[in-house]
């Protein structure tokens, strides 16, 4: 398989799966992807919250895409998670997904805005669409704003409590 080359007019996309659907999110907005790590489950905390890793000493909170997109999870793809670490608003999360399937080029032309009738509401994290070779659409994910302010403020409390523990010790 010929590797293809990047160029300047294009801009970088992780393409990964959630169930059988494809998304984009730009390389840009990532720091880096980890496979699935033990996660410790945060009593009351929201739904979409998957638990917390430890990253290289800083608790890292885990949002699982599936209950934050709502979109349906198959039964077999419990496990062998991939993790796709972003900085949102100052702190450090992860997204959980379900697999990465590789770097794409998307130029200006092959990205297309969201059609006024799909449009929601709260469907201001879609970025746009993205048209591959094969004829493929595939959502383009705008992650710093997945979550809402208020979801935010909450992490952000998180953040805060790891950093005063990492303080005492």
């Amino acid at each position: 398989m010929k590797a293809k080359t990047i160029t300047e007019s294009q801009q970088q996309y992780i393409i990964f799966f959630l169930g059988s659907r494809k998304f984009g999110v730009n390389i840009t907005q990532t720091r880096e992807i980890l496979d699935s790590k033990n996660l410790t489950s945060v009593p009351d905390s929201p739904e979409f919250i998957r638990g917390i890793i430890n990253l290289r000493g800083s608790v890292v909170p885990v949002i699982d895409l599936h209950v934050r997109l709502n979109v349906n999870q198959k039964k077999e793809d419990k496990n062998n998670k991939k993790i796709i670490i972003v900085e949102l608003d100052g702190i450090t999360a992860g997204m959980m997904v379900d697999d990465v399937k590789e770097i794409k080029g998307l130029t200006r032309e092959e990205i297309v805005n969201l059609p006024e009738l799909c449009k929601n509401v709260d469907s201001d994290y879609i970025e746009g669409v993205g048209r591959t070779d094969s004829d493929e659409l595939l959502l383009l994910l705008d992650l710093a704003k997945i979550l809402s302010r208020k979801e935010i403020k909450d992490l952000k409390r998180v953040d805060q409590v790891d950093r005063e523990v990492q303080e005492e010790n």
